[in-house]
């Protein structure tokens, strides 16, 4: 479907949206930055209404593609107003596969913003950013990485409250001595309990025991305000 609508630029950061709204501009695509606030409460006044003209938000994320972020871009879409295109890192696009089914919503993982000019005028032009194929890819990476956050969800809950306690620290950076000092134990008490738990979950280190629990943490708890980025940094580069 042809998008007639204008091509607006978010990103949690505004200083990266308008960084990346200008940078199109210059390659001859028309863009527009928006605050994160004012695309949600309008996407909100207008859900259920009939679209003049369907638009097209252009989201840079970043790896900041969990929590409200997420929960926010998929009222976006639901409302029918606005068709998204996701920018991201190629492992940050399965966290948008539970949406990958609608077409309203698009994912790109491209590496520089003459790339992401030809994607943004495909799309108006009435194309999309994902083939079926690549739909069904990542609805099914989708899946198997909730069944792997199911499973370590089930684990991380197996551990006694110390046990807990002990990996919530090591997780934020502390030593075992840290660990000691803070729960009022010996090293060898969490030494104990380090063991205890990497058996319970299943895991060959410490280090993969930490990085469970960080496969359930939510590093973006709500989409942060806009703050200042570096100078010439528009949250797209020759990375992936």
């Amino acid at each position: 479907m042809v998008v007639a609508g204008p091509t607006r630029v978010l990103s949690p950061h505004l200083l990266v949206a308008q960084a990346v709204a200008a940078a199109l501009r210059s390659t001859g695509t028309a863009a527009e930055a928006r605050s994160w606030e004012s695309v949600m409460d309008e996407s909100a006044s207008l859900s259920g209404t009939r679209p003049a003209e369907r638009c097209l938000l252009v989201v840079i994320l970043d790896g900041l593609d969990r929590g409200r972020a997420v929960d926010d871009l998929a009222r976006v879409v639901a409302s029918g107003q606005t068709h998204v295109l996701i920018v991201t890192s190629r492992s940050g696009a399965v966290q948008w596969g539970g949406a990958a089914d609608d077409d309203l919503l698009d994912i790109t993982w491209v590496q520089s913003l003459p790339e992401l000019a030809d994607v943004v005028q495909h799309i108006r032009s009435g194309g999309t950013a994902l083939d079926p194929a690549d739909r069904r890819e990542l609805r099914a990476s989708w899946h198997q990485a909730l069944e792997r956050r199911r499973t370590a969800r089930s684990l991380i809950d197996s551990l006694s409250p110390q046990q807990r306690a002990v990996l919530e620290l090591l997780a934020s950076g502390h030593r075992v001595k840290e660990v000691a000092r803070i729960m009022e134990v010996t090293d060898g008490t969490v030494r104990s309990h380090v063991r205890v738990l990497r058996s319970k979950l299943g895991a060959r280190t410490q280090i993969a025991a930490v990085a469970m629990l960080h496969q359930l943490g939510d590093p973006v708890s709500g989409v942060p305000r806009p703050r200042a980025a570096p100078p010439g940094d528009s949250g797209l580069g020759t990375r992936r």
